[in-house]
C-alpha cells in the first residue's frame, strides 16, 4: 500500500499538468470566425480532464471578424474604466461590441452591445478573472449596472461565475479551410441578471452562458459559443439566442490562402523562451521586424541583427511577428513561454 500511494500521487500530478493555462481572455486581433449551425445537438455539459469534443456536424452560416481598439472618448464616458473594445463585425448584420478593462492580467467586462440589448456594468464591473487561469480555477463576482432592451431600460443586479472547467481534445469538421483537431482548455462563464424597470423590481431575468475553447499550443481562441435567455413575463418576453463560432485558421492572420507562408518562413523555437530565430527559405533580406500582442499593440520593433531577436522581456503569451523583407511582408504567430 505504501508503494502504491506515491505512484498514485505522481499520476495525479502528471494529470494536473495535462493542460496549458489560458494566458488571456481575448481572441487574437484580426481573427475570423465561421458562424455555424449544427445538424445535431452540441453537448457541452460534461466537465473534467481528458475529454474529447467531436463537433463534426457544423455548417457555416455567416462570418464574424474580431478587431480590438482602445476606447474613444464617448465610449470611455459611457463605459468607465474600459481599456479594450472588441468589435465583432458580422458579414451580414453589422457590429456588436464588448467593452472590457484589463489591468495587470485581471480582466473585467464593463459593457456589451449586441443586437437589441445593451448592458452597462457601470455600477459593478463583471470580473472574469486574473490570467493566466489554469484548470479548476474559479471566480465569482457580483455585478450591477443599467440595461436597454428594445424600447425598455432600467437597472440590473446579479452574478458572474467563471471556471476553467475542462480540457481535452477538440475536433471540428472542415468548413473550407481545413478541419481542426487539437488539445484545448475550456473557460465557462455564466451570468445571471435580475432586471428592474417600469417601477417594478425583478421584472425579468437575463441568463448568459458562454464557453471559450483555447488551443493549448498557441493559446488561440478556436471555438466559442454563447446562449442568451431573456425572460420578462410582465412584457410577455421569453426569447433565447444561441451563437456558435469556429475559427477559420488561414484567415486568423489575414494571410492570403495562396501564400504558402510555412514554406517561406520559419520561427524557431516555437514556443520560445529567450531568443527567437528567423529563417527564410528564399533569397530575401529582412529589413525590419515588428512584434505585436494579440490585441494588436506593438511590443517590439527592430531593424538590425534581424535573424535573432531577444524576447526574454516579453510576458508569456501569444504574439505576432510582422517581418518585412525586400520582397514582401510575412506574418507569423509564435508563443512566448
Amino acid at each position: 500500500m505504501k508503494t502504491k500511494l506515491p505512484f498514485l500521487l505522481l499520476l495525479l500530478s502528471l494529470v494536473s499538468f495535462g493542460q496549458t493555462p489560458i494566458s488571456t481572455y481575448y481572441s487574437l486581433n484580426g481573427s475570423t470566425y465561421a458562424v455555424v449551425s449544427s445538424s445535431s445537438t452540441i453537448d457541452q455539459t460534461t466537465t473534467g480532464a481528458g475529454l474529447t469534443w467531436n463537433f463534426n456536424t457544423f455548417t457555416q452560416t455567416d462570418t464574424d471578424l474580431d478587431t480590438y481598439t482602445t476606447p474613444t472618448g464617448p465610449e470611455l464616458t459611457t463605459f468607465p474604466g474600459t481599456t479594450n473594445v472588441l468589435t465583432v463585425t458580422n458579414s451580414s448584420s453589422g457590429e456588436n461590441k464588448i467593452f472590457s478593462a484589463d489591468v495587470n492580467g485581471t480582466t473585467s467586462l464593463t459593457g456589451a452591445t449586441r443586437d437589441d440589448i445593451i448592458l452597462n456594468y457601470s455600477t459593478n464591473n463583471a470580473l472574469i478573472g486574473t490570467f493566466p487561469m489554469s484548470y479548476s480555477a474559479t471566480n465569482s463576482d457580483a455585478v450591477a449596472g443599467t440595461f436597454i432592451y428594445t424600447t425598455y431600460n432600467g437597472t440590473f443586479t446579479g452574478t458572474i461565475n467563471t471556471e476553467v472547467d475542462a480540457y481535452g481534445t477538440l475536433n471540428m469538421n472542415d468548413l473550407g479551410e481545413g478541419a481542426y483537431s487539437g488539445s484545448v482548455t475550456r473557460l465557462k462563464t455564466v451570468q445571471n441578471l435580475s432586471m428592474t424597470a417600469l417601477g417594478f423590481s425583478n421584472i425579468g431575468t437575463v441568463t448568459q452562458t458562454a464557453y471559450n475553447y483555447y488551443d493549448n499550443i498557441t493559446n488561440e481562441l478556436v471555438f466559442r459559443s454563447l446562449e442568451l435567455n431573456v425572460v420578462v413575463p410582465i412584457l410577455s418576453i421569453n426569447e433565447s439566442v444561441t451563437l456558435m463560432e469556429s475559427i477559420l485558421p488561414l484567415s486568423t492572420l489575414n494571410i492570403n490562402q495562396n501564400d504558402i507562408v510555412a514554406l517561406v518562413l520559419s520561427i524557431i523555437p516555437n514556443p520560445v523562451a529567450d531568443v527567437l530565430n528567423i529563417h527564410l527559405s528564399q533569397n530575401e533580406s529582412i529589413r525590419s521586424i515588428t512584434l505585436t500582442d494579440i490585441k494588436g499593440r506593438q511590443v517590439l520593433s527592430v531593424n538590425e541583427n534581424l535573424n535573432s531577436i531577444s524576447v526574454s522581456r516579453l510576458q508569456a503569451g501569444m504574439y505576432i511577428a510582422n517581418i518585412t523583407t525586400d520582397k514582401g511582408v510575412y506574418t507569423k504567430k509564435f508563443l512566448k513561454k
